[in-house]
């Protein structure tokens, strides 16, 4: 009896021992199993941030990359347009009086035409030598070489001449120079900028007559026909607030009519210049860029 009771608590401890290692060996394999799902997870970590570290070094590298290529870009765009032919800007008048001087030699010459914008159809045809030369300026309906038989036929707009005289005193007496000490007791006129003209009347016509310098000008009206000088007058004193003249060594006139042509001359030594046109700004424009 004692015999098959022992028997029996030694099967029925047996099977406890049993179980407890069994449960020890699930608790030991799940805590294997969490500890290894851990590591896992904290490697993935790792994985993500090494890769995303990895992706934002790329970045910086593909910008260097993209402005090394634009600088390589606009380098080569910079070094086509260099190599590209500069445009050629000289006017047809600076071509023309490079033509004058190869022909009379280095004469005075307008560098400015007067029309304005300019003309690629500006025509020039001169007579004479270095000494004494008329030149004629024209715009006809394309442009024609230097002295070309056609331009005679275009109606010049301005010319410029050149006398030479034997002596200064010849050369002074050819300009038509007024000091205005015989203008003393006439009516006078304000034409603006400080400077005051007076006005000879007879016989139909008026003068407007005024100094500037070394310069004497006037303008003449036809009175008959009810001309008044004084508009153009302030018209020639305000432009030449910002135009200036050649100076003279002596003496200078400027002629200008309400309807007709006008005229500017000035004396240089022995030789007298003559810049004459229709158009009053013309003339000046021109008279004042003569090199």
């Amino acid at each position: 009896m004692n015999k098959t009771i022992l028997k029996v608590t030694v099967a029925v401890l047996a099977l406890i021992l049993t179980g407890c290692g069994a449960q020890s060996q699930d608790q030991a394999s799940s805590s294997s199993s969490t500890s290894v799902k851990t590591e896992k997870k904290q490697e993935q970590k790792q994985d993500k941030k090494q890769s995303a570290k990895s992706s934002s070094q790329k970045e910086p590298q593909k910008e260097t990359s993209s402005q090394t290529s634009g600088s390589i870009a606009s380098s080569q765009s910079s070094s086509n347009n260099n190599s590209r032919p500069a445009p050629n800007n000289e006017s047809r008048l600076s071509k023309l009086n490079a033509d004058l001087n190869r022909t009379l030699g280095h004469v005075v010459l307008p560098q400015n035409d007067g029309l304005g914008q300019g003309s690629s159809q500006l025509n020039i045809r001169f007579t004479g030598d270095s000494d004494n030369y008329t030149v004629y300026y024209s715009v006809g309906n394309k442009a024609r070489p230097l002295n070309d038989p056609a331009i005679r036929n275009e109606a010049p707009y301005a010319t410029l001449s050149k006398k030479t005289y034997s002596s200064f005193v010849s050369a002074k007496a050819a300009v038509d120079y007024r000091s205005g000490d015989g203008d003393q007791g006439l009516p006078t006129v304000d034409l603006g900028h400080d400077i005051t003209g007076t006005i000879d009347s007879g016989a139909g016509n008026r003068y407007l007559h005024w100094n500037e310098g070394q310069w004497s000008l006037v303008v003449h009206a036809a009175a008959v026909n009810g001309e008044d000088p004084q508009p153009m007058a302030k018209q020639v004193v305000e432009m030449l607030e910002n135009s200036y003249l050649p100076a003279p060594n002596s003496v200078a006139a400027g002629e200008f009519e309400i309807n007709g042509n006008n005229k500017l001359t000035w004396q240089d030594g022995k030789t007298v210049y003559s810049l004459e046109g229709q158009s009053v700004q013309t003339i000046i424009t021109m008279a004042a860029s003569i090199n």
